[in-house]
């Protein structure tokens, strides 16, 4: 498919979309409300009203014309001038970039079974700029992560009772097709039990589904093939709480609780389709977490893939058990030499950030640093927490196990989860991204950070 968005120095077509401030307004007709859009007949333009000078952040404008775009307020095929939208706060590359993927970002039909659904306009976008995109990215990247960007926001928008693991697993092994240097395996409930993957088995106990792991392997770089990045994602295709029973009014949203591997899984897909100079294994770690005669019980204990052992006082803190396994399996089994983990852990990261930033917990600085750098040149925002020696000592506080997966504190429960994983990375550079609070909003999947784990890969040969 034809992407609809062209970056060009001469204009296409017969319409223009301007950026105005209070301080340079060229009409009296232009309504003085931030965002809003005025067409001006006779001087065929949409202006949108953008307020104070300098007023817009890059995260603004990406909203903007994410608005812009859903509202159907252009019916028509235009030019955008982008040194309108640009300021102290955007410059013309950035500009172009951040508005460019706004557009695919917005432009893709979500996922639906509604019998009906309205028709879409098909509009082309000419970004007119003598500039070009960051020499960071390219529009060869924008269009490809997007790609899976929107394929990762499909997976996450469909239904418990369509999308499980094995289900899941099949769309990740059918869009690898034709992909070269990438290897797909799947693990079914056999070699998962054949690996002692106990921590995954024991969450996915009650469900009548079976668990699956998706495993990606990707060697790019073939000169530093000891160099392997693991990337870890939660894939728990609805989460119950299992007897630690969540409250009816917490059980919807919980298709979204495998967001993790879903952004994984297709970061992973689109670093590949790129060719990026990189190596890296991804794992998926699937299930259900569901309630009945064979879940596992408050107080159980299970002798995780490496070995630990686990008391499970808490079944509703499940995502950190198949991420340990996971993990493991990615050190053990793909050489990773250092872990990305994603995951919707906890509920306490939306006390403390909010859905606007991601939790990023690290026992390594240049880990975090780099990545940073990246989730900057991505425009998605990210912000370091802690990994206190307190949290570690709670996770390590069963009488009887080597680990608790909760603590006895109720407070810092973001951390004490950071904690509990971090005991799986075997010494490796660490870095755990808590996303409940991004991953999804609106009863919609966002996708969030496969831009930054592509650009990551990118930066990271």
């Amino acid at each position: 498919m034809d992407s609809p968005v062209q970056i060009n120095q001469k204009k296409l077509y017969q319409l223009n979309l301007v950026g105005i401030t209070k301080s340079n307004l060229k009409n009296d007709l232009i309504v003085k409300v931030n965002n809003k859009i005025t067409l001006i007949n006779q001087e065929k333009t949409y202006f949108v009203y953008l307020g104070e000078k300098n007023q817009l952040t890059r995260t603004g404008l990406r909203k903007l014309f994410i608005n812009i775009i859903r509202n159907q307020e252009i019916q028509d095929d235009v030019d955008i001038e982008i040194k309108s939208f640009t300021n102290e706060k955007n410059n013309d590359s950035e500009a172009i970039q951040t508005i460019y993927e706004a557009i695919l970002y917005a432009n893709h039909k979500a996922y639906t079974l509604k019998s009906k659904s309205p028709e879409k306009v098909t509009i082309k976008y000419n970004l007119l700029t003598t500039n070009k995109l960051p020499e960071y990215t390219s529009e060869e990247q924008i269009k490809t992560q997007s790609e899976f960007l929107n394929f990762a926001r499909d997976l996450q928008d469909m239904p418990p009772n369509i999308l499980y693991p094995e289900i899941f697993a099949n769309h990740i092994s059918e869009k690898a097709k034709g992909i070269a240097n990438l290897k797909v395996t799947i693990l079914d409930k056999k070699a998962i039990q054949d690996l002692d993957m106990n921590l995954l088995l024991a969450v996915n106990a009650a469900s009548h589904y079976e668990p699956r792991v998706v495993v990606l392997t990707y060697n790019g770089d073939p000169k530093n093939k000891n160099e392997i990045l693991g990337l870890v994602g939660k894939g728990i295709t609805f989460d119950t709480g299992g007897y630690s029973l969540k409250p009816s009014q917490y059980m919807k949203g919980m298709k979204f609780d495998m967001s993790g591997a879903a952004i994984v899984c297709n970061s992973a897909l689109a670093a590949a389709k790129l060719g990026l100079k990189t190596n890296f294994i991804a794992v998926a770690c699937l299930t259900e977490n569901k309630i009945g005669g064979h879940g596992t019980l408050v107080e159980s204990i299970v002798k995780s893939m490496n070995g630990k052992t686990v008391e499970i006082n808490n079944t509703d803190a499940e995502g950190r058990l198949v991420l340990a396994d996971g993990i493991t399996y990615a050190i053990r089994k793909g050489k990773a030499t250092k872990i990305i983990e994603l995951s919707t852990l906890t509920g306490a990261i939306l006390i403390a950030l909010g859905n606007y930033m991601t939790g990023a917990f690290s026992n390594n600085d240049q880990l975090f640093n780099n990545f940073q750098t990246a989730a900057d040149q991505a425009n998605e925002e990210i912000w370091r927490m802690p990994i206190h020696e307190d949290n570690i000592a709670g996770i390590k506080s069963s009488a009887i196990a080597d680990l608790s997966n909760v603590t006895k504190d109720s407070y810092g429960g973001s951390s004490s989860a950071a904690a509990f994983i971090q005991e799986f990375c075997e010494d490796k550079p660490f870095l755990h991204l808590d996303i409940a609070g991004t991953a999804y909003g609106n009863d919609r999947g966002q996708a969030v950070l496969v831009k930054t784990l592509v650009q990551y890969m990118k930066n990271n040969k």
